[in-house]
């Protein structure tokens, strides 16, 4: 595991931002809800990318539409060459970014449970994970269930990289910790979460 502090500058932060707005205004922020249980998770998502991650009743996967059955937008440059060069740091230089899931957590409720990404038809790439504003504190443990959680405070302008053997690492989000965003970031403070994934 890879833990890039504060690596992007408030520029970029602004930036990366901004862009989550645009794609937003063709793949709106949705709550999507666990499968079989129908519970709605503790986040609203969105994605880019050639596809974006899905969960409903039918179980979790991939899929070009949106659940309104419109296409997902295409990840910018911007997050393809930034993941890019992250992941040569990680020394993977073939890793395909080939899609971008997009986390907002709202300040006093925002969470998710302890999982594992194994949606991904290849399980071997890293998955990149770009924090933006408020602080969180991020539990990662190993690949089995029962394996002891660890808790990390993840900060804004962070990267975190689970590769390697690290790849399959069960974590989560166990709270959000307001007021701790750089000032104007997001309009109503809270926790954007950007998660770079080669899917095949």
């Amino acid at each position: 595991m890879l833990h890039l502090k504060q690596i992007l500058t408030i520029e970029q932060q602004f930036r990366l931002v901004e862009l989550c707005r645009e794609i937003a205004t063709i793949a709106p922020f949705i709550t999507q809800v666990m499968p079989r249980s129908g519970q709605p998770l503790n986040c609203q998502q969105t994605s880019c990318g050639k596809v974006g991650w899905i969960t409903d009743i039918n179980g979790y996967r991939y899929d070009r539409l949106q659940p309104n059955k419109n296409p997902f937008p295409p990840m910018p440059d911007t997050l393809i060459d930034l993941a890019v060069k992250i992941a040569l740091r990680a020394g993977e230089p073939e890793y395909q970014p080939e899609t971008c899931l997009i986390n907002y957590y709202r300040p006093e409720t925002g969470k998710l449970g302890v999982h594992q990404d194994n949606s991904e038809s290849n399980l071997k790439p890293a998955i990149i994970s770009i924090s933006l504003g408020d602080d969180c504190e991020f539990v990662v443990g190993g690949t089995l269930r029962s394996d002891p959680l660890q808790s990390i405070t993840l900060r804004s302008g962070d990267i975190l990289v689970l590769h390697g053997e690290s790849r399959l690492a069960h974590h989560g989000v166990k709270r959000i910790i307001p007021n701790t965003a750089p000032t104007g970031l997001l309009k109503n403070n809270g926790r954007l979460n950007l998660t770079i994934r080669q899917v095949f």
